[in-house]
């Protein structure tokens, strides 16, 4: 049986993904602390759900957690999950821009389509609305970074 795990955590893909998942639950903190934070300290539940203010609290806190942990998850996958090579500066950029692309294609896919859906048409919980939001954009961005921004050049 030890051998099995020994054989299983020498696999490169194995290791791949239980350090996208270590790093994925790291940006999702980043993510929700930055959320939850805000949304403690602006209280939006002190204003009519739907004005604009409840909504601008909401998805300012949204769009904070995004950016903070779109930075952190781009360092950590880059160098840490995927191992990049990229050493010129084209192509690091290049890569950044890929990975901010896929990003953005998530967050406007869950984090403001699915999370308002969700919030204002099914009248669901913002607190549950955005845990479960984050599992969907961290499963759609694996395979973004996975098979489009640090796909190795064969």
């Amino acid at each position: 049986m030890i051998e099995r795990i020994k054989k299983l955590l020498n696999n490169d893909e194995t290791k791949q993904l239980i350090l996208y998942a270590v790093f994925g639950v790291l940006t999702t903190l980043v993510n929700w602390a930055v959320y939850f934070l805000l949304t403690a300290i602006l209280k939006p539940e002190n204003h009519i759900k739907g004005s604009f203010t409840h909504a601008a609290i909401l998805n300012v806190s949204n769009g904070l957690g995004w950016i903070l942990s779109v930075l952190f998850a781009f360092i950590t996958n880059r160098k840490y999950v995927f191992s990049s090579e990229s050493k010129n500066t084209k192509d690091k950029l290049k890569e950044f821009f890929l990975f901010v692309s896929a990003r953005v294609l998530s967050y406007f896919l869950f984090d403001v389509l699915g999370y308002n859906l969700c919030i204002y048409a099914l009248n669901l919980s913002h607190s549950f609305v955005k845990i479960f939001m984050n599992v969907l954009v961290v499963v759609f961005n694996y395979f973004a970074s996975r098979f489009i921004v640090f796909s190795k050049k064969k």
